[in-house]
């Protein structure tokens, strides 16, 4: 694997359409690269990054991240300049969760599109004249965090079924995102919309505490035949991780231990703020005393980068 900091970053920012519900995704696309990069300002955030520049000819692979419930793509930013750094090409897209929501529409509900828009998108880069030829073999790796954690397994071809929640809802009656009124009417409307948008391509996914967990029937996470990482935060208040990283690790066949970030809650996966997040939107910028966010992403940033070159093979990239 190239060493981090060898390669400088492209940066780019695409629309890749679904032409079943007519409109565009905005993809942010991280690349390698040999032309200098310079300080550049993207929503709050400051990014070091060559805007437009040529991507390096060999590659590792491609690198799909998927936020939580209403982010953007800039939401694990550090993550993806990092994978950039080692060589590999990866995907940030911001997922329309609230107008999908918002529409009442079965079909723009991002339990329902979310794999979808992961497939557009692998097939737009993996066929993207700046990007095909790079890629030596069309190798597809999966981050996902809290519900790019679902969208993640969805797109593994592993089968969210919504049959499974009376016997939850009957025993964790305070669960409103699953079991309330209103749920209870969401799955019956999306039910049968719910099927399975496998990425053919697809090698491995790493999961940061992933949520939907009992959408996923046992018999479908075992069948799941590929490389998993698990990521959980210890102290996780939006997720309960008994139905959650634990029922992920209990059942999926092929992921090592369940990784908890010690004292860490939920937003903890997301990348380190800048100071105009930190005042505009707080709660996703507050850890624990005990948790320095910079130190976690460093190692799980590390961690992630040796995950994909060990599956992807370890390939050298030359320039």
């Amino acid at each position: 694997m190239a060493q981090a900091d060898e390669w400088n970053v492209g940066f780019n920012i695409l629309q890749v359409s679904d032409p079943e519900l007519d409109y565009d995704i905005d993809v942010a696309v991280w690349y390698p690269t040999l032309e200098r990069a310079k300080a550049e300002t993207v929503g709050p955030a400051t990014l070091n990054v060559a805007r437009g520049a040529r991507p390096i000819t060999s590659t590792h692979g491609l690198i799909l991240i998927s936020h939580g419930f209403s982010g953007s793509f800039l939401g694990h930013n550090d993550t993806a300049q990092f994978l950039a750094r080692q060589g590999f090409v990866v995907a940030t897209p911001t997922h329309p969760d609230l107008p999908g929501l918002k529409s009442g529409k079965p079909a723009f509900d991002p339990l329902v599109v979310r794999p979808r828009h992961l497939r557009l998108i692998s097939d737009r880069l993996l066929n993207h004249p700046q990007f095909k030829a790079g890629f030596l073999q069309p190798r597809v790796g999966v981050i996902g965090y809290s519900l790019g954690g679902y969208t993640a397994l969805a797109a593994s071809g592993v089968q969210p079924d919504p049959s499974g929640l009376t016997a939850y809802c009957s025993a964790v009656i305070n669960d409103a995102l699953l079991c309330s009124p209103e749920a209870t009417q969401r799955f019956a409307t999306i039910a049968d919309q719910l099927p399975q948008q496998k990425i053919d391509q697809l090698a491995a996914i790493v999961l940061l505490a992933p949520a939907y967990g009992p959408l996923f029937s046992e018999q479908s996470l075992a069948e799941l035949d590929i490389p998993v990482r698990l990521f959980s935060a210890e102290k996780d208040q939006e997720l309960d991780n008994r139905y959650n990283a634990q029922h992920f690790e209990k059942f999926l066949g092929n992921t090592s231990a369940n990784e908890v970030i010690k004292d860490a809650g939920h937003f903890v996966f997301m990348a380190p703020c800048p100071e105009a997040l930190k005042h505009a939107v707080p709660f996703l910028c507050e850890d624990s005393k005990n948790v320095d966010r910079v130190s976690v992403h460093q190692k799980l940033n590390e961690t992630i980068g040796h995950f994909f070159a060990r599956v992807f093979g370890q390939q050298k990239t030359d320039a």
